[in-house]
């Protein structure tokens, strides 16, 4: 009987809890929502939304910013779609606006607008400077489905571990049609922009500092296709210089030396199998977690290789030459993709020897039609010194350049060695 009294002591205290989150969640939209848009991307031919997303302004001049892909048909057609911006001011005949692109970073998919009319005064959000500790409560607000604007409460997990590209990973159900939207804290802060979901309380945004990093840029680029060559050729020739300043990490794989994970934001995984199998086949694998979109059905900055072992030790030379090489021609793995922003592929086969193994190897490009100088490479190599034991490997590079489409390929090989 003497538990009552602190049984309900402690169910007050809960709902005085409760009531004070749902609070803090409703004075923070009431505060900020004037500072918030949806954006969308309407075809020109039949007045009709193609793409939604959100924004947030971010001075008092209009300048808006939201994510680069939901804007992306205006970049590739802007003739086709142009882009309007609904405010969130609670009428029922709601304002919709025009907007011009200003600029964008492809690599962290953000865009600036401004609106086609010249405004003033616009109430916007401020940008975040300190930095946030892990389980900070954050709020992520944006437009999901087009059901109207929505504020989500969730929580700072820091960055995203091991991604070429940062990422904030946070806890918080952020949908299709919130991208581009801000997450801020309870003083209103911008921490990140709204991008992408994993589904299942899984969020993610871009880091605020990038947003300010193309505010602070004051170009305004006349092409805008040009601009998005230019920001991947850099890109790439960034990573990929840093991958191939440091020598390659080798681990072993049967009776081979094989690279190893050749950067932190690669994820490697591996498996084997000999099962029914007239020989024993061990595979190890190595990709990046996530890429960068341009437009619908076409990214790029891809990184991804496998090596595979394969070994037969009951097996005559000549049935072992056979199953090399349907695994070889098997293998080829080509980037798919729609022949609106890729030539066809070309292919160069020849033999190549590196510490004693000599390798029948395919070296295959493709350029963007887009983009003049960026390609994919794709290579696919097989040992050829060993009667009953070998190695084949697949080597797939998205977006770089031939300069370092050939480097990277020629260090790759040279990396693998005999090691019984």
């Amino acid at each position: 009987m003497k538990t009552y009294p602190k049984l309900y002591l402690l169910f007050v205290l809960l709902l005085a809890f409760g009531n004070t989150t749902l609070a803090n969640t409703k004075d923070v939209f009431s505060q900020y929502k004037s500072s918030l848009l949806q954006i969308r991307i309407v075809d020109v031919a039949t007045d009709s939304k193609t793409t939604i997303g959100s924004g947030f302004f971010v001075n008092n001049a209009g300048l808006i910013a939201t994510n680069y892909h939901v804007i992306s048909k205006h970049v590739f057609e802007p003739k086709q779609y142009r882009i309007e911006y609904v405010l969130h001011d609670n009428k029922k005949t709601k304002s919709v606006y025009q907007a011009k692109l200003v600029n964008f970073d492809v690599i962290h998919d953000l865009a600036l607008l401004q609106p086609e009319k010249k405004i003033i005064k616009t109430p916007y959000l401020k940008l975040q400077n300190a930095s946030l500790t892990k389980g900070e409560k954050i709020f992520s607000i944006g437009n999901p489905h087009d059901l109207g604007m929505a504020i989500i409460t969730g929580t700072y997990n820091g960055l995203v571990d091991d991604s070429i590209n940062n990422r904030i990973h946070l806890s918080s159900a952020i949908n299709p049609g919130m991208s581009g939207g801000p997450s801020i804290t309870e003083k209103g802060k911008v921490i990140g922009v709204n991008v992408a979901t994993a589904g299942n309380q899984i969020g993610f945004l871009v880091p605020v500092k990038y947003l300010k990093t193309l505010i602070k840029n004051k170009e305004q680029p006349k092409d805008f296709i040009e601009h998005i060559g230019k920001q991947i050729l850099k890109n790439q020739d960034a990573y990929i210089s840093r991958i191939l300043k440091k020598p390659f990490k080798i681990k072993k794989l049967g009776h081979y030396q094989v690279p190893d994970k050749l950067a932190s934001y690669l994820t490697c995984w591996g498996d084997s199998e000999s099962k029914d199998l007239p020989y024993k086949i061990s595979e190890n694998s190595c990709a990046t977690k996530n890429d960068i979109y341009l437009a619908s059905n076409f990214t790029t900055g891809d990184i991804h290789y496998s090596r595979y072992h394969v070994s037969a030790e009951n097996m005559s030379r000549y049935r072992f030459a056979y199953i090399m090489e349907h695994l070889y021609k098997d293998a080829a793995v080509f980037l798919t993709g729609s022949k609106k922003y890729f030539t066809n592929y070309e292919c160069k086969t020849e033999f190549v020897t590196n510490n004693t193994i000599t390798f029948k190897v395919s070296f295959c490009l493709r350029g963007y039609k887009h983009f003049s100088g960026v390609y994919d490479m794709m290579l696919s190599a097989v040992s050829l010194s060993k009667e009953t034991t070998a190695i084949q490997t697949n080597l797939i590079l998205a977006g770089v350049s031939y300069k370092n489409a050939i480097s990277f390929s020629k260090k790759y090989l040279e990396a693998f060695s005999w090691a019984p």
